[in-house]
């Protein structure tokens, strides 16, 4: 097994246990009989679960749903997976003193991903998706490529 393959597998094993921890951690969270407390570790813990699936590729039907959706689709990308991950780090914030810990593992583990893909583009490729917005942003120049130098404009 090459050490591209191992390092995919590492981080999805490390997003699959973070995410799991998440679910106790929000489901512990919304135990407390108060409706803030139930609505937002059900929350997250929903939120957290749909993550595990995306992040483990698993069960099939419910992956197959996802991919089949406009909206689900963009889970299985880098910025969807960080949109996902700051929403449900942001509610664990919330939740004291766990939730604390797990925000921060979350935040971390996200900044973990975005320094694979710097130093590991092909492993980074291998764990999200291309999307169609940043497959399009990739066509753009830069504004400076089109600047004339001060002296030629007069």
């Amino acid at each position: 097994m090459t050490s591209k393959h191992r390092l995919t597998r590492s981080f999805r094993t490390i997003s699959a246990l973070m995410y799991l921890a998440n679910i106790a951690v929000s489901v512990h969270f919304a135990w407390v009989p108060q409706y803030l407390h139930i609505l937002a570790g059900v929350t997250v813990a929903l939120a957290s679960t749909i993550m595990l699936f995306v992040a483990i590729e698993s069960p099939s039907a419910i992956v197959d749903k996802l991919e089949r959706s406009s909206v689900g689709i963009q889970l299985f990308t880098f910025r969807g997976r960080y949109m996902m991950d700051l929403f449900i780090s942001l509610y664990l914030f919330a939740m004291p003193p766990w939730g604390v810990i797990m925000g921060t593992v979350t935040f971390s583990l996200i900044f973990g991903i975005r320094v694979l893909g710097m130093k590991q583009p092909d492993a980074f490729n291998e764990i999200f998706r291309q999307s169609d917005i940043e497959s399009q942003s990739d066509s753009y120049t830069m504004e400076s490529e089109y600047d004339t130098p001060v002296a030629e404009r007069q």
